[in-house]
Order: structure tokens, then sequence, then C-alpha cells
């Protein structure tokens, strides 16, 4: 298929979509092709027909431009971004024409997209709804929406919650049975540390956490719970965090993590090929203590974000701005010795290759998101960038910027 020859031979010209002549994209988050929501260095959210390459909703000022003086949350922050922080919107998601947003000054504030274009340019406004209570004090490191119209929000004070954005319309309030914004969370799971990012994967009903003490953690969709933990990497967080379907095998699935050293980290999970769902809640992941999890090679900057558009692969950011595309497969073999346990032919042997990298982005590279067609990030100073991987072979393409 043309699209899976694109993105294995690095075929993607490059698109840039500016925002504003005076300010800087920080955080990217796309439901659907091609309307995206971008954080801004300034506070700022804009609202983007990636097709028509317009801005068709924005607010400014919407957070604040830098920390509080909050230790705390300045510590957050040097967990996030280290010594390369560009300032403004921590993250964003957007839910049809529900916007979330979530700054330094804390909690989560939520849009609603009033659409049009205007002569100059500039698109119509994002209503604002309010905030969540009870995260005002907090950091919302990391905000998506899932298919069951929740908001999880992952929080530095080491709490993933999920709140129940059903009901709202668009109008002047919810319904009459809804409370808009919501007051307390319909789920809340628990961890021993800061998360510093989250990944949603609904075919297998779970979730999974980066965490500040360099874990990984798997939680429960169905009811917030807490299901399994791994620690990866000592002395350094746990930045970024991934489920990848493998494309070898239908039910099988990896939990990947990047690191605020660079490294990556890829861990299988038990799977059931008869129900699709993680087994064995004690220990999930299918791994024994010899092997090998970390793939090569490393980024020389902490992981930022991660994203998957198909079975198979995965893309990495760091802030060594690169953006990697990864193939991984599984390779089942029977024990060469016989007088061990066959247990090898259970155990996957992991292959993970990076197959090129896409460079000249910005150091402060902090988001990607793809729909399979398009790898869609920040990393460019004013603009979105896309990298278009469904043109045809006659367009000219180039993995630098």
């Amino acid at each position: 298929e043309r699209i899976d020859h694109n993105w294995r031979t690095a075929h993607c010209p490059t698109i840039f979509v500016p925002i504003s002549d005076s300010d800087w994209v920080r955080r990217v988050a796309m439901e659907t092709y091609p309307m995206a929501v971008c954080g801004s260095a300034r506070g700022g959210l804009y609202v983007v027909d990636l097709e028509e390459k317009k801005t068709i909703a924005q607010v400014a000022g919407a957070h604040t431009t830098q920390v509080n003086t909050n230790a705390k949350s300045q510590a957050t922050m040097e967990k996030l971004y280290g010594k390369l922080d560009g300032g403004g919107v921590v993250s964003v998601a957007i839910h049809g024409d529900l916007i979330a947003s979530a700054g330094r000054e804390g909690g989560v504030g939520l849009w609603w997209m009033v659409k049009s274009f205007q002569e100059n340019g500039e698109g119509g406004n994002l209503v604002p709804l309010g905030s969540i209570l009870g995260l005002d004090k907090t950091i919302v490191t990391s905000l998506k929406f899932d298919s069951n119209n929740l908001l999880w929000a992952a929080c530095d004070d080491g709490t993933v919650r999920a709140y129940n954005m059903t009901g709202y319309d668009g109008g002047t309030s919810a319904a009459a049975d809804v409370q808009f914004p919501p007051k307390k969370p319909v789920f809340q799971s628990d961890f021993t540390d800061s998360v510093l990012d989250m990944h949603l994967c609904e075919e297998l009903k779970l979730g999974v956490c980066a965490i500040a003490d360099g874990g990984a953690a798997l939680f429960n969709m169905e009811n917030g719970q807490f299901f399994a933990g791994l620690m990866l990497f000592e002395g350094v967080a746990a930045r970024s965090a991934l489920i990848v379907k493998h494309k070898s095998d239908q039910t099988g699935y990896s939990v990947v993590c990047g690191g605020a050293d660079g490294a990556i980290h890829r861990i299988p999970l038990k799977v059931d090929p008869e129900t699709g769902m993680v087994i064995d809640k004690e220990n999930p992941f299918l791994i024994s203590d010899t092997t090998e999890t970390a793939v090569q090679p490393k980024h020389t900057g902490p992981v930022m974000c991660m994203a998957s558009h198909e079975d198979g692969m995965f893309v990495s950011g760091g802030q060594d701005g690169a953006l990697r595309v990864w193939d991984c497969a599984e390779d089942f073999s029977e024990s060469e010795n016989n007088g061990e346990q066959q247990t090898a032919k259970n155990t996957p042997k992991l292959k993970t290759k990076c197959m090129y990298a896409l460079t000249g982005y910005k150091l402060w590279l902090g988001s990607v998101c793809t729909d399979g067609k398009r790898l869609v990030s920040d990393g460019g100073e004013n603009s979105i960038i896309i990298r278009d991987f469904s043109s045809d072979s006659g367009t000219k393409g180039k993995p630098s910027l």
C-alpha cells in the first residue's frame, strides 16, 4: 500500500501551517483530521483547519506564560521540560467542538468552539465554559478524551482523574441533569509520583502513564483503578508513554516508554488471544529477568512525546529536535536448551528498529499526533508542522525540514 510504503521510506513532504505572527506553537492535539488545537508560548489557544491552513477559533491569554512562584510547580516544570522550557500552555485536547487546556497556573479550562473565518485571517471565538473544580491547584500534565466522552487528566500530584463530559451541546448551559463543568471525577487512580504523560488504549481498555520516579504504570479505563507497574529508569523520570499494537500478531501489544535520559524501553504485554484483553494483573508484562527492553539508538535529549499511526510502528519525539519512526515486530522461537522449560516460544524476542529520523525540529519539540496519513507536531516556531505520508511518489519529500 502506498501510505505504508511512504512511512517505511520516509516519503513525507513537509507542510507548515502558521498560527500567529507573534506567538509560538508549544502543544498540539488532534482528534480527527483536519481539526487540531494548539497551545502557544504566550498562553493562547488556537483551533486550526490544517487542510485550509486557517485558524477558525482562538482565544488569547487563556493561560499564564510562566510558572507560578510556587516551588512545587517549578519542580514540575523542571521534570517536564528540564532546561529547555519554551513556556506557555502545558496540555491541550479536542473532542468535537469541545476544547480542554491546562496551564502553568494549574487546573483545566474548558472551551466551546464557535467557528468562523474572518477577512483579517483571524478565526472565531473559543467561549469559556469554566474550569474543573478540584484541579485548580494541580498542574495537569496530559489531557485525553476517550470515545465515551470522558476527559482524562494526568496530574503532578500523582493522580489520573476522569471527568464526564456527556450532556453539553454548546448552548448556554448543559442539560438539566448534567453538572457542567463537572465537580468530581468519575474515576481516580493514584500513583507513586507525578504523572508526566498518559496514553489511552481503548482496544485493551487500559491507560498507561509515565511516572516521574522512573516507572510506567497501567490503569483500567473501565474503573480507573491501578492495574500494574514496572520500574524502567533509575535516577531519571519516565517522560512519555504509549501502548502500540504489533503487526505480526493480531493480539500482540507493547508498552513503550521514553525517559528523560533519551532511552526508550519496549515491554510486551500478556494478552489473551480469545478475549483480546490483558491477563495476569500481578504480572501483565511478557518479559523475563534477562529480557533486554531498551531499544537503540537513544535520543540525545529527553523523549518528550510518542504516537502510533498503525499496527507495528510508532513515533518518538525527543528534545534533540528529531522525530524517529520505529518498526516493532516480534519473533517467537523455541528454546534451544531442552533441559529448560519451553517458555521461549511464549516469550517474544523483540525486534525494534529505528527506520529513520525526521530532523530539523526545534529543541522544544513537545507533542506529536497522527491520523495514519499525516504526522502533526509542534517544534516549528510559529507553525504546526505536517508530514504528509499520503502523497504520491511524484511529490518531493525529505526527512529533514
